[in-house]
Parts: C-alpha cells; sequence; structure tokens
C-alpha cells in the first residue's frame, strides 16, 4: 500500500486493546492489509474484547439462514501482495477514540486489496491460516450476524485485555470498570442517579450515606487518579451544585497493599497525603465478596456503597484463552523475542494480550502503552524485512534474518493525584534521561507554568517533550483510563505540578 495510508497517524497508524495498546508503524509497499475491529457492539469504545464466549463464539454454532460460513477473502495468490491481518484497532496515537476508526476506513477504501471490517474474531485456524470472524448486530435480534473467514499471510493478534475480577462473585454484576466510553457514561449516569435520590423526601440518613458513598477498589495509577479527580469533582462541583448532599458524600479507596506500589517510596507517601487532604478515604482490605449494596473484605467489615469502581487490573480476555496457541504466564499469548508465536508459523502477537514465554527467560513486560507503541513499531520493521527477503507469503520465512531481537526500556511512570498534582518516577529511565536532565527540568518547568496560568479547558491533552530525545512521556490525560475519567466530569479543570524531581535526579 501506499505511504499516504499511514500518513494521518504519522509513525504510529493506529493501536489496539484498549489503553494496553498496540503500535504499528510504515509497513512498507509489499503489503495488503485487513484490519478486523474486535468490539461489543459498542463501536466508540475502543474495546477490544469478544463478547460471553458461551454465548457468541463458538465456531460450531448452528449458522442461521443469513450467515455464510463459505465467505470471505481467499488466500493471496503468488503474483499478488501478501496480506497482513491485525486483530485488533482502538486509540493511542490520536487524541478521541473515534477518530481512528474515521480515518482508517476511508484510507483503506483506495487502496485496492485492503480492508477494515467491523466484527467479532470468533476463531484462529493457524493451521490453514485463518480468521474465523463474525459481524456486529449490536444485539439487534431482528439481524442474524454473517459470518466470514479471512485468510492471511502475517497475522497480528492485538486484541488486548479485559479488567480482572480475581473471580470475586459478584464484581461482574453490580462494580463499573474504567475501561471504555460506555463506562464512563454508565459511572456517570449512575452517579448523577445518586445524587438526586438522595435528595428524595423520606430517605433516611443511612440510605443516603450508603447512596452518596463511592467506593473505588484498586490503588494502582488509574483507581489513584480516578479516586483523586473524583474527590475533586465532588469537592468543586457537585458540593455547589448539591449542597444537601456535602455532609454526606464520600469517596473510599481500597487497596489490598499500598498504593502505587510501583512507584518511589516518597512518591507514595506523598500521594497519600494529598489524597487524604483531598477527602479520600483510605483502606487497607482485601474484597471478598459483592453484593448489590455492600462489599465485604476478608475481615468480615461491610463496606456500604452507592457507586462501586473496580480496578484491579487487566488479564487475558476469552478470545485469549480460548486460542489453542502458546501461553505466557498469566494467560496471555507466549511470543518468543522477536514477537513471534512459538510453534505456527507467521502469527505474531504485541499488546497486552501477549507476554514472553518461559524459555526466552524474559518476565511479562506490563500492560502499558509504551510497551505496546514500541512493540508495534518494532514489529512494523520485522515484516518490512520479510517483505523485502521475499518472504512475505504464508510459510515463507523460515530462512529470514530478523535481527536485534526486541529489547524494552522503561521511560517512567505518571499518575495525577488531584488538587493539581502529579507524580513522575523516572528512576528506572536514568539511562535514557541522564544526559537531558537540564532539557527536561526547563520543558517541566514550562509545562507547568503554561498549565497553570494559560490553560483551563474542559479536558486538556498535555505532552512533554523531551529536548533532544527520540522519545515523548504522553501525560496520563490522554490515557484511556483517564479519557474514561474525563467523561465522567461536566467541568473539570486539570494542573500539574512535578515533584520531587531533584530527588530523583
Amino acid at each position: 500500500m501506499t505511504n499516504k495510508w499511514w500518513n494521518p497517524w504519522g509513525d504510529c497508524v493506529f493501536y489496539a486493546g484498549g489503553g494496553v495498546t498496540f503500535g504499528f508503524s510504515g509497513v512498507g509497499d509489499g503489503y495488503v492489509l485487513a484490519v478486523c475491529r474486535v468490539c461489543n457492539g459498542d463501536i466508540g469504545s475502543g474495546k477490544s474484547q469478544l463478547k460471553d464466549l458461551s454465548s457468541n463464539t463458538n465456531v460450531d454454532k448452528p449458522f442461521t439462514k443469513h450467515t455464510n460460513s463459505d465467505s470471505g477473502l481467499e488466500p493471496a495468490k503468488p503474483n499478488e501482495k501478501p496480506r497482513v491481518v491485525v486483530l485488533g484497532s482502538g486509540w493511542a496515537g490520536c487524541r478521541s477514540v473515534a477518530e481512528p476508526i474515521g480515518r482508517i476506513q476511508p484510507a483503506i477504501s483506495r487502496e485496492p486489496g485492503s480492508y477494515f471490517f467491523l466484527a467479532n474474531c470468533i476463531g484462529i485456524d493457524a493451521h490453514k491460516h485463518m480468521v474465523h470472524c463474525e459481524t456486529v448486530t449490536d444485539e439487534v435480534e431482528t439481524i442474524d450476524p454473517w459470518r466470514f473467514t479471512v485468510s492471511y499471510d502475517k497475522l497480528v493478534i492485538a486484541l488486548g485485555s479485559q479488567p480482572s475480577t480475581f473471580g470475586i462473585q459478584g464484581v461482574k454484576q453490580h462494580a463499573s470498570f474504567l475501561r471504555e466510553v460506555h463506562h464512563a457514561q454508565e459511572i456517570r449516569r449512575k452517579l448523577l442517579l445518586n445524587l438526586m435520590l438522595s435528595d428524595v423526601p423520606g430517605i433516611s440518613v443511612e440510605e443516603k450515606k450508603r447512596l452518596l458513598h463511592c467506593v473505588v477498589v484498586g490503588g494502582g495509577p488509574t483507581g489513584v487518579e480516578f479516586s483523586g479527580e473524583l474527590s475533586d469533582f465532588i469537592m468543586k462541583d457537585v458540593r455547589l451544585r448539591y449542597s444537601h448532599v456535602k455532609d454526606y458524600i464520600r469517596v473510599t479507596l481500597i487497596e489490598a497493599n499500598e498504593i502505587l506500589s510501583s512507584f518511589d517510596d516518597r512518591l507514595r507517601r506523598y500521594a497519600t497525603k494529598q489524597l487524604t487532604k483531598s477527602g479520600v478515604r483510605l483502606v487497607r482490605g482485601i474484597v471478598k465478596d459483592v453484593k448489590a449494596q455492600k462489599i465485604v473484605l476478608d475481615d468480615g467489615t461491610e463496606v456500604p456503597y452507592g457507586l462501586l469502581v473496580w480496578s484491579t487490573g487487566v488479564g487475558p480476555s476469552p478470545i485469549i484463552q480460548s486460542l489453542d496457541l502458546p501461553k505466557a504466564p498469566g494467560g496471555r499469548i507466549g511470543v518468543d523475542e522477536w514477537l513471534r508465536v512459538p510453534s505456527v508459523q507467521d502469527v505474531f502477537s504485541i499488546g497486552d494480550c501477549s507476554g514472553f514465554v518461559e524459555s526466552t527467560g524474559r518476565q511479562t513486560l506490563p500492560a502499558l502503552a509504551q510497551v505496546a507503541e514500541r512493540q508495534g513499531k518494532y514489529l512494523a520493521g520485522v515484516l518490512n524485512k520479510i517483505g523485502k527477503a521475499g518472504a512475505g507469503h504464508a510459510n515463507s520465512e523460515k530462512e529470514v534474518e530478523f535481527g536485534e531481537p526486541f529489547v524494552y526500556k522503561h521511560l517512567g511512570s505518571m499518575a495525577t493525584i488531584g488538587r493539581y498534582k502529579a507524580l513522575v518516577d523516572l528512576r528506572q529511565s536514568k539511562d535514557v534521561l541522564v544526559h537531558h536532565r537540564i532539557s527536561i527540568k526547563v520543558s517541566l518547568v514550562q509545562l507547568h507554568a503554561s498549565v497553570k496560568f494559560g490553560l483551563r479547558s474542559q479536558c486538556l491533552s498535555v505532552k512533554v517533550v523531551l529536548v533532544h530525545q527520540p522519545l515523548s512521556i504522553k501525560v496520563g490525560l490522554v490515557r484511556q483510563q483517564l479519557s474514561v475519567k474525563v467523561g465522567l466530569l461536566s467541568s473539570v479543570k486539570f494542573g500539574l505540578m512535578f515533584l520531587f524531581l531533584d530527588d530523583l535526579w
């Protein structure tokens, strides 16, 4: 395909797997592309999971009268360009979820042999080099889903992940998650509904306290960020507009261990202090059971709630678990040092759904956008090498030299904690940043001044540019998790304060 197809996204065309994404950069003219956007019917959500496998993904399920198992894209012929099939699409390089979808479709329509499908992947036949798909009907009973197949020469699996519930009973039924746009809409609806219900005459004080109690489970960056911003929203907006709730509404953050456990200890202490000051109640405990109006901790404590938000990390989605492919520790698809899936030909996996197999001796990488983005760029280079070597077609890459294996270097972590404050932990990135500390400090000071005195919009997209470095730290305000939170807030003013930088050098 021509270069113009990729230009709208610069180096990274698009990303897949909500928040835990992959970037695909500059696959050359030697390929045609078929992108299958895996979703659950919510087109704007960026979701890369499947529906409940028990009802929607059984390949042997009897076909309805409108279903055709024989139709699909046939294998590329020897005189045609090989086909790369990418499973998954979503947000990352673009600021909105819908933006990449709106750009991919018209771009692909101009490229002969390239396609974009809005469908569920219901199975992969790695031996036949074929992906089984089912169209999305958005739960419409009158339309039968259409099943089709897509043959591939190279397959890239980037199906992301799903929230981890650890098998705790009642979580899926009663908790809201921080993953998709519809989750933000659900949180907003519940919060506003509870605010209205709490003002109904005859509501007891205890019931009012329950309705206005917002509980967040999970003390990682996402849970901490949400708790801080929600508390700010309550303090600065809710208490002004709903004066009757000021003595009842509160936010509780429950974590089994330390909050922000991956951050420096000094930053954790500071975050604890600031969250407490902003009105967030911190509770250490393990959730054992979730009921309709309360959660039960391991010590028997019952915590009533009106809004429960679950943010305890992510894990493999049902489709990833069901695939007959090698698995890495934790249930992800296993890959080698070159992001290939062992024991099957022409299959690669990147993003949250992939992890190194034990034989590589490498640890599974964290579910971060910076991991997936660099994996995508690296894999694009590998595919281009394969194409230039004339091995782009199926079962023809055995003698190709892939070059250096993929190496990931962590560039640091960041988390906002509300009250115009944020934490930046650059301990693990000193080897990359040591020669640029002055430039970085200047950039951070300039950014802070700009945000504090110049920008007062509802949602800020801020980027810290590291001078003379071929990289950038994308501030948490443009992460999917925080975009979910932004969707909750009707009037939010964000600011950033960078802390402990001198100590971190």
